[in-house]
């Protein structure tokens, strides 16, 4: 292979969309299993070997084309492996190979260890398909009340909760299970509960937590215990620690300014159940051969293949994707995808994660399955060389898949180009921010998705969310523009607008992120200055105050200053400046101290939308 031991130049497609650049997710693609090297093959096992064995070379020029650092690649036929090897390098700087026991993060292929350990559970009676999430996790709740009833374990399964993505809400976070599990409810759903598919992560989480609850064992003790141990998938794990404590482990690269650069591994615990297993192509093709034998492993049965066959049943229509005279019927089952590939039942999944791709899949009628396992970020090679595989082992006649890809690439990248200049022409023209750069600084706040921060860097915007920096730049108006990312991410956000809004007072209140692009902006609110909440400050306000013959009282309860009045609610005080107050539960009203020289209050401006009126202390300090 003449690939360098370097990082060299690279492109693949991408597409833009609400404004920044995201690499196109493709459905659900190819792979399969393993048994033993040393088994007599079966004609048809040993005619597929025969078969690849001169498919290295596609292999290889297929990692020059598509500019990926390494690769590994397994597959196995009747229950025997035909095919296991790796090719390029899985760290380019010191030119390590990449082998067939070479460990990848393997993304969401993740989900369907997740539902076949849900199967056992079934086949226990501790858990049911069609059980309400809410009788299992009574703590749950979502954003509406209805799907919050409603909402089942084979709901979680199939991605038809009306939950979009919301990746930004737990990507790279630190919160506890139990924080995230608090805060979802306060997430915007961007559909009706079954109304139609909708690819995420966030189910799988939950599906993780009821398992969890139903077992009384943690998702990684039962994967461990009830899928590797049995299969002695000796290398397979959950954790970056365990993968780097192993000395055969492949580094993510991504591309960036048509560059391969390494990217740092991210830690997915908190999101474990949808996609933070790591393995190797052998470990891999043992759990594909589990599901191509119907759940019997080496004479033990570890699932029913009942339940087996329900998980990989279709169970909902994916809608919105091109269908050819090659795939059609594309619908997901519960961790699979499955459609019907040239007139073949398959069944499939592919997974992304930081700086990794992979596929697999499984064609249960012939007994043949893929797998393919890269180090590179959003790559389509996987899913490409997976279709030319599964076309040479059932003999179909050629389709150039391959050079297919590379077109698709192509044209990806010019898209990406024309919706950079169209969105650089919405830009409005000679406008300015109307505030100080200063006055945007501060830390924001959604309850979903917790707090934001920013502060004035260089003169810049410098923002800071779960640990993940951006650079702010003017776009129009209030709107700025991310510019910069100070890390590598699996997904650039890049060009997404931020837009700030003034409260009644002229201040800056709110901020809105598109972090959801299937949802509406996510607001958040500008928490007060620490300072101006300690009860030190608080209570150089308090005392009763008169207003044409009515008395208000100001307190301190809790660490809150609060306005009692006669016959009426009290009234929450946050505050928004220095001696001015945000009424918590008045829309546009605010109330605001005015000092003497002294530091004492010796007027308090109530404002609300109809006017504004001055209350005096009756015992002036």
């Amino acid at each position: 292979m003449s690939v360098e031991c370097l990082a060299y130049n690279a492109n693949d497609g991408a597409s833009v969309f609400k404004g920044y650049v995201i690499v196109f997710l493709f459905p659900f693609f190819l792979s399969a299993g393993l048994f033993d090297w040393a088994d007599a093959c079966s004609p048809k096992a040993q005619r597929a070997k025969e078969m690849l064995e001169s498919f290295d070379a596609n292999i290889e020029r297929a990692l020059r084309d598509y500019e990926v650092p390494g690769l590994a690649v397994g597959v196995t036929v009747d229950g025997h492996v035909v095919y296991a090897k790796g090719f390029g390098y899985r760290d380019l700087e010191s030119c390590m190979p990449v082998t067939e026991e070479t460990l990848f993060a393997i993304g969401s292929c993740t989900k369907a260890f997740t539902t076949f350990v849900m199967g056992t559970l079934v086949d226990e009676g501790l858990l049911h398909w069609d059980a309400s999430v809410i009788d299992v996790l009574p703590e749950f709740r979502l954003w509406d009340q209805y799907a919050t009833t409603n909402l089942t374990i084979r709901d979680l399964l199939t991605h038809r909760s009306g939950m979009p993505r919301h990746e930004f809400f737990w990507y790279n976070s630190k919160m506890s299970k139990k924080e995230m599990l608090r805060r979802i409810r306060y997430l915007q759903p961007s559909l009706e509960i079954r109304e139609r598919y909708q690819y995420g992560n966030l189910m799988y989480f939950l599906a993780g937590l009821a398992m969890e609850e139903a077992s009384e064992r943690s998702w990684e003790e039962l994967v461990k215990e009830r899928i590797f141990l049995p299969l002695e998938m000796k290398h397979t794990n959950f954790s970056i620690e365990e993968t780097k404590n192993q000395n055969n482990y492949a580094f993510p690269y991504l591309e960036k300014n048509d560059q391969l650069k390494k990217m740092p591994f991210r830690n997915l615990s908190l999101i474990g159940p949808a996609g933070a297993i790591n393995s190797n192509v052998i470990d891999m093709l043992s759990w594909l051969q589990l599901q191509l034998s119907g759940g019997l492993w080496r004479g033990q049965l570890l699932i029913s293949p009942v339940t087996l066959q329900e998980i990989q049943a279709p169970q909902v229509i994916i809608p919105g994707v091109p269908e050819t005279n090659e795939s059609l019927l594309y619908a997901y089952a519960m961790g699979w995808g499955v459609l019907s590939y040239r007139g073949h039942y398959f069944v499939s999944h592919d997974g992304v994660s930081d700086g990794f791709t992979s596929v697999v899949g499984l064609l249960p009628s012939e007994n043949i399955g893929v797998v393919i396992l890269a180090n590179k970020n959003m790559t389509s090679l996987p899913r490409y060389l997976s279709l030319e595989i599964i076309d040479r082992l059932l003999a179909l006649t050629t389709i150039e898949w391959m050079q297919g890809g590379l077109e698709n690439i192509r044209k990806n990248k010019e898209s990406a180009k024309e919706c950079k200049i169209q969105d650089s022409l919405s830009r409005k023209q000679g406008t300015n921010p109307s505030h100080h750069l200063e006055d945007y600084a501060g830390v924001y706040e959604n309850q979903g998705y917790g707090k934001l921060a920013i502060e004035v860097i260089d003169d810049k915007l410098q923002v800071t969310y779960n640990d993940l920096i951006f650079i702010l730049e003017h776009w129009h108006y209030d709107v700025f523009r991310v510019a910069k990312e100070m890390q590598d991410m699996i997904v650039s956000f890049e060009g997404a607008k931020f837009t700030f809004c003034n409260n009644p007072l002229g201040d800056i209140g709110e901020l809105r992120v598109p972090f959801e692009p299937c949802a509406d902006d996510i607001h958040f609110v500008r928490r007060p200055i620490e300072r101006l909440s300690t009860v030190a400050h608080l209570k150089k306000f308090t005392g009763i105050y008169e207003v044409y013959g009515y008395t208000v009282e100001i307190v301190v309860r809790d660490n809150t200053l609060m306005a009692l009045i006669p016959g009426q609610p009290h009234y929450e005080l946050i505050p928004s400046g220095n001696n001015e107050f945000t009424v918590k539960s008045m829309m546009g009203s605010t109330v605001r101290f005015v000092l003497n020289k002294e530091g004492q209050v010796e007027e308090a401006l109530l404002i609300h939308p109809y006017g504004a009126f001055s209350a005096f202390p009756r015992n002036p300090r």
